[in-house]
């Protein structure tokens, strides 16, 4: 079954190897683990964020499926990319106060630049669809911004909404036909 708190549950799996995959900088000096993110954090968010944008647009497809949507479409993966790898890095290392606090910002942020390559597939496939009205935002509202949001109930049906999120934001977006 396609729901969206699988697919959530996916992409968060996705931010958490990438996140492993940078342990090893952590026991670097923090000028070296600097120097080090600014060259491979770029390719992890691309790389963890195609597979993001990949897995949610078979997703997509598969729920379009399971609701027997009649017209023919295909969802589309975003273009992956850094997302502001490097503004990540630098505001980071500006804004802690210390090595844990550093780490903590970097994942967070490498969270939500893998969860949004997801969000942008479903976001971008839903108003390209002809079946479908528009997208939603869903989760369980972890904190009172999302809980506010989701509240709401909106479906957006226009490419200028984005969707607010914040590191850690463990919400998603979700068609709807």
């Amino acid at each position: 079954m396609a729901s969206s708190l699988t697919l959530r549950r996916d992409i968060a799996s996705l931010a958490s190897l990438a996140s492993r995959d940078l342990a090893a900088l952590r026991r670097m000096s923090e000028a070296e683990a600097i120097e080090a993110l600014r060259d491979l954090l770029p390719a992890l968010i691309a790389t963890y964020g195609s597979a993001a944008a990949t897995v949610a647009a078979e997703w997509y497809d598969e729920l379009r499926a399971e609701r027997e949507v009649r017209r023919t479409f295909q969802a589309a993966p975003i273009e992956a990319g850094d997302r502001g790898a490097q503004a990540l890095v630098g505001w980071a290392a500006a804004t802690a106060t210390n090595d844990e606090g550093f780490w903590t910002l970097i994942n967070g942020g490498i969270q939500r630049r893998i969860a949004d390559h997801s969000r942008l597939t479903v976001m971008d496939s839903s108003l390209a669809d002809p079946s479908a009205v528009g997208w939603r935002r869903v989760g369980a509202g972890e904190c009172g911004f999302c809980s506010m949001l989701l509240g709401r109930g909106a479906v957006y049906s226009e490419a200028t909404a984005d969707f607010a999120a914040h590191d850690h934001c463990q919400c998603g977006a979700e068609p709807d036909f």
